[in-house]
């Protein structure tokens, strides 16, 4: 799931792009950058914590890294704060590219917001914000959280209201990876001809293989999604229009 999602967001990367990366953890996304689109302008990676800095700049994969300005062929710099102060420390309207994947869900609420917020004022107009994260619309309350190590889950619907709110427009979401008891509960909601489609995929398909794949097409029984947002440049008024 991490590794596709990564790689959609660098297949969406275009030449001279300033690119973004939001809770850069280790680096899963320099590497794939690298091989992929080596022809961007620059890469940002923000964490709160240095150790993962340290990593990013030690080691790409497992290959170990001698000198980080000559291993890549673009720009590279990091940033060592919260996500909710980085706009203090960057230029607003500044990013083409923002990627914030699987990180919202380790902070309280109100540090995601901001943290959105934070992404809208430093992304470009027309610029794409890529975000995932999981999914809990099954439960009532978002503080039970999937795994220890959340906070706060949002659901779908919660998200996407949050960001629209912010200023973004949601050009298109996704699902990551589902479970099996959701879509059996939800595939009784769909038409007969996608009822048929999924037991045939359920029956040659993994478990595993199935619910990385069909939980595309549904996001809103999927447990992780992934979302694409839009700055859209402000209307201005023709005279025709005052």
């Amino acid at each position: 799931m991490n590794y596709i999602q990564h790689h959609k967001a660098v297949t969406m990367m275009e030449k001279g792009d300033r690119v973004l990366d939001v809770c850069c953890g280790r680096g899963l996304l320099l590497p794939l950058i690298r091989y992929y689109k080596k022809n961007i302008e620059e890469y940002v990676g923000v964490d709160i914590w240095k150790n993962n800095i340290n990593e990013q700049k030690r080691r790409s994969g497992v290959k170990k890294i001698d000198d980080i300005n000559t291993y890549y062929p673009f720009k590279i710099k990091h940033l060592i704060c919260s996500c909710e102060e980085m706009d203090k420390h960057l230029e607003k309207e500044s990013f083409d590219k923002i990627i914030y994947t699987s990180a919202i869900e380790h902070m309280q609420k109100n540090v995601g917001y901001k943290s959105l917020k934070n992404c809208f004022n430093l992304i470009k107009p027309n610029g794409t914000l890529i975000l995932s994260c999981p999914n809990t619309s099954e439960k009532k309350d978002p503080y039970d959280t999937q795994y220890a190590a959340h906070l706060y889950e949002w659901d779908l619907n919660e998200l996407t209201m949050a960001l629209k709110e912010i200023g973004f427009e949601i050009e298109d979401v996704f699902g990551l990876v589902g479970k099996v008891k959701n879509f059996k509960k939800h595939m009784e909601t769909v038409p007969e001809a996608e009822k048929t489609i999924y037991e045939r995929f359920k029956k040659y398909l993994p478990t595993a293989w199935l619910m990385a794949f069909f939980p595309i097409l549904y996001p809103e029984a999927a447990s992780e999604v992934f979302i694409l947002a839009t700055k859209r440049k402000k209307h201005r008024l023709r005279k025709m229009d005052i």
